[in-house]
């Protein structure tokens, strides 16, 4: 048998590219997981021509995938569809409303199917914009954005026409930012789509997040918290009153956090009011309200309200400003348990978040019960995951030992998309605010102090709980020390 070449040896053979091209292409595969043939079109190192031919004399890249001058990276199951929707438009950016808003349109029926491959694919968000040479579709799984397809660049305008007509949003403007949001059914399944359009210079980009209710896991043991945790956060929503605030970047997984422990606690006997932005899960019972600044409707002017409905217990979904964050210190002070969110790099320094925010530190003492701070860490693949046989490794200056001697790595298989994990858990952090704690917010004491008394009280950080994950087996030490900061 004749082994192929590859196109990379190709090209350079022919002096289509340069060896520094190659190496650059070939790095950026290696971290995209995109094809070789994709990267050195989309930046301009060849041309759609010189992609289709080489193509045709090399087969190393998965065999599912063919080029041609006017179709690169597309399914062969979906080309007749790219073709017929580049023949409706010209390429001019004129269009026909039914071609975007007819179930028989082939662009109603493209766009359909770029939110399949995302919803079999387990995304979060689908990615939509402009290349140097075309229209490029990326999806978002278990927190990194992975290639789709590479489609014609005149297919943009009217992709993100069409995705505007979902999310019920204005497809005659182009030049201002839009959000919307709409349904999408797949097979007897409603999901959500929440649709933002943002231009560039050389046309508009659209993100659309896919909230899937019917997966939502709730229950804080589902979500990566270890028995004993579970144990003292329930303990804590006993609590008549007081204030409770999860932390971290957008993404960490807060708000599945506090609709678990919103669901703990939501019987017919409590008032449980939320105001959120946006609201993305309705549970029952619970009488959720969602921002509309347009209509004068804000985290702090909602507050105001919700606490005229009598209610027991309050979620308010950011404290993004001093007014928010002083009602909801006075809600909890006036006998209310409130949760909230902040967007801090840890337990600690939400306290100080606060501080600076312009909250009194006797306010902060008298109400502040618990911070909960979290990250999202990939797991490893249980179908390709490696072990990796060491009695300790080095973390930094740090020697963590393992006490089987063995913790694992990621490979990559078919089953994971090549990528060594399926899913995500939670690494996380927890402090219980103890009278001593309390005594140095009151007098506004340094971050060393409370530190110092939060050991004290048996306090672990989020890098402790991520490498409990590592030698579970859970998930990879490179995985956790990309989200935490080593301790020491």
């Amino acid at each position: 048998m004749i082994a192929r070449k590859r196109i990379g040896d190709i090209l350079l053979e022919e002096g289509r590219i340069t060896r520094e091209q190659l190496q650059a292409a070939l790095a950026e595969q290696e971290r995209t997981g995109e094809l070789l043939g994709t990267i050195l079109f989309s930046h301009g190192y060849i041309t759609q021509q010189d992609l289709a031919r080489v193509l045709s004399l090399a087969q190393d890249e998965g065999g599912n995938v063919r080029a041609t001058p006017e179709t690169v990276d597309i399914p062969e199951e979906l080309e007749s569809l790219v073709k017929q929707s580049s023949v409706a438009f010209h390429g001019d950016g004129n269009f026909d409303r039914k071609q975007v808003d007819s179930a028989q349109s082939p662009l109603v029926r493209l766009v359909d199917e770029i939110v399949v491959t995302g919803i079999k694919r387990n995304a979060t968000d689908i990615h939509i914009g402009p290349d140097t040479k075309g229209t490029r579709i990326r999806y978002r799984i278990d927190g990194s954005l992975q290639h789709g397809m590479y489609l014609p660049k005149d297919l943009l305008t009217p992709i993100v026409s069409r995705f505007k007509i979902i999310g019920q949003m204005n497809i005659a403007e182009s030049r201002v930012p839009q959000d919307g949001g709409g349904e999408f059914l797949y097979r007897d399944r409603r999901l959500d789509l929440r649709i933002s359009s943002f231009p560039l210079i050389n046309g508009e980009n659209v993100v659309a997040r896919i909230l899937d209710k019917s997966q939502l896991k709730l229950g804080l043991s589902n979500l990566g918290f270890i028995e004993c945790d579970v144990q003292q956060i329930h303990g804590t929503l006993k609590q008549p009153y007081g204030m409770i605030l999860v932390t971290g970047p957008t993404g960490s997984g807060k708000t599945t956090t506090l609709y678990s422990c919103l669901t703990y606690i939501n019987t017919v006997s409590r008032n449980i009011f939320t105001i959120e932005d946006p609201v993305e899960y309705q549970v029952s019972l619970v009488r959720q309200a969602q921002v509309n600044v347009k209509a004068g409707l804000t985290f702090a002017s909602g507050l105001r309200s919700i606490l005229r409905q009598d209610p027991d217990i309050i979620l308010v979904g950011e404290m993004r400003d001093q007014e928010t964050a002083e009602l909801v210190v006075r809600a909890a002070l006036t006998g209310h348990l409130v949760f909230s969110t902040l967007h801090t790099n840890d337990a600690l320094s939400s306290v100080f978040r606060l501080f600076d925010m312009g909250i009194e530190p006797f306010l902060i003492s008298s109400t502040l019960d618990t911070i909960i701070a979290q990250r999202l860490v990939r797991v490893l693949c249980d179908y390709c995951k490696v072990a990796i046989h060491a009695s300790e490794v080095m973390v930094g200056n740090l020697r963590i030992e393992t006490a089987t001697g063995v913790i694992y790595g990621a490979v990559g298989c078919d089953s994971c998309g090549d990528t060594g994990y399926r899913g995500r858990t939670t690494v996380y952090e927890i402090l219980k605010i103890t009278p001593a704690i309390r005594d140095v917010i009151s007098r506004k004491g340094s971050l060393d102090e409370m530190k110092r008394e939060a050991l004290n009280s048996g306090f672990r950080s989020m890098f402790e709980s991520g490498l409990d994950k590592v030698r579970a087996g859970v998930t990879s030490l490179e995985e956790v020390c990309a989200v935490t900061k080593a301790d020491g």
